[in-house]
Formats: structure tokens, C-alpha cells, sequence
């Protein structure tokens, strides 16, 4: 057997395995930074999945494309944002998020805050894992007009109905199709201070564990 062939060999062995490039590698990649990607990079990308292992772009040609897009971020949270658009590109998924945010589909302000960019002016919500059926979602605190997106895990846009607004409170509905996991994204040219959020419909998300 010659040495390509078992550099091959032993590579084939690796995935079958479940190896991952390092670029893939499990590390810790902040809350924030998977909000910044999720918000201001990856309506851009989502379109992209290739479901390669791979993915390669010059370290100073990816900064300047991040810096572009994502605004001023410290080289930390570049690095990062370069690493969650590996993912999303050989992943073909957002990256996932703490289990614990969807769980019980009601977010006060306090958690929200933490499902908001550095800029204040967008949110990415999990809503979780949802069986089929009709939803509702109650948006609360919201008075400057902002784009609203449900989105699935495999980058569908779901239609919204229905969608009233009062008194800084908006009330949208949607249909599920797929039990798959559902995102709302929200976007706005002001800054956003979103007191609560409730999500009722027919069934429940998954629970951790």
C-alpha cells in the first residue's frame, strides 16, 4: 500500500468517525458573537451551504469581509465570527444555542437582552422545536417598525398572518409544516428594547434532556 493511500485511508477512517476539522472543533464561541453572526452575517450566507468539510478564505480577506458587514468587533470576536461561517457552510444549520432560552416559549426582558446584537437593534430568538399546527407569537415592546423573520433550522421563511400592531405590542401568526427547530430574527434601523415575548400554538417545544 503506498503512502497516499494510506494517508487516505486513515483520513476516511477519521470521518467516518465523526473527526472534525479544527476549524469545526468544539470551543467555546460566545453567546454574543453567535447573535452578531446570526443578526448581521448569516441572511447573506444561508443561501451558501455547500455541506463541504471544508472551507477556505485568506485570514485578511475574511476580516475585511467581517469588519464590512458586522461592524466594528474586536479581533476575538472576528476570529469567532470567521469560525461560525465555517459552520454554517459545512453544517448547512445555525450554530446551536443554550437549550435552556427556548424551553418554555416566554422571554422577559432580561433574557432578551441577551438574544440582542451590541448594536441594540436586533434579536435572534430560538423558539424552539415545534410539531406542526398553527402558532402565535406576541412581540412586546416594539415601536419603530422592524423586520420580522421566522425561520427554520434549514433556512426556510415562514409566511406570517394576521400581523397587528398596538400600543408598541405586535401580534403575528404562522403555520408549521415541518417539526423542526424555528427562529425569530428581528431587525430595525433604531435601537430595540423588546420587554417580552410569548409564543402560544398547538404543542409545545422539546425540553432539555
Amino acid at each position: 500500500m503506498t503512502i497516499v493511500s494510506r494517508v487516505v485511508r486513515m483520513l476516511f477512517v477519521f470521518l467516518a468517525g465523526g473527526w472534525t476539522p479544527p476549524i469545526f472543533a468544539a470551543e467555546e464561541i460566545r453567546l454574543e458573537s453567535v447573535i452578531i453572526f446570526n443578526t448581521a452575517c448569516a441572511r447573506c450566507h444561508e443561501g451558501e451551504c455547500s455541506g463541504r468539510l471544508t472551507f477556505h478564505l485568506p485570514r485578511q480577506a475574511s476580516d475585511t469581509h467581517i469588519q464590512r458587514y458586522s461592524g466594528k468587533t474586536d479581533p476575538s470576536t472576528t476570529r469567532q465570527l470567521f469560525r461560525l461561517l465555517g459552520y454554517m457552510k459545512a453544517k448547512c444549520s445555525f450554530y446551536p444555542l443554550p437549550k435552556g432560552l427556548s424551553h418554555d416559549r416566554s422571554w422577559n426582558g432580561a433574557v432578551l437582552r441577551k438574544l440582542r446584537s451590541p448594536t441594540r437593534r436586533a434579536y435572534f430568538v430560538p423558539l424552539g422545536v415545534l410539531a406542526p399546527g398553527r402558532y402565535r407569537l406576541l412581540i412586546d415592546g416594539v415601536d419603530n417598525n422592524p423586520c420580522l423573520e421566522i425561520i427554520t433550522s434549514e433556512f426556510d421563511y415562514l409566511d406570517t398572518n394576521d400581523e397587528t400592531s398596538r400600543g408598541g405590542e405586535i401580534l403575528l401568526s404562522f403555520q408549521v409544516e415541518r417539526r423542526l427547530a424555528y427562529f425569530l430574527r428581528v431587525t430595525a434601523r433604531k435601537p430595540l428594547d423588546i420587554k417580552r415575548i410569548e409564543l402560544s400554538g398547538s404543542d409545545k417545544p422539546d425540553r432539555p434532556g
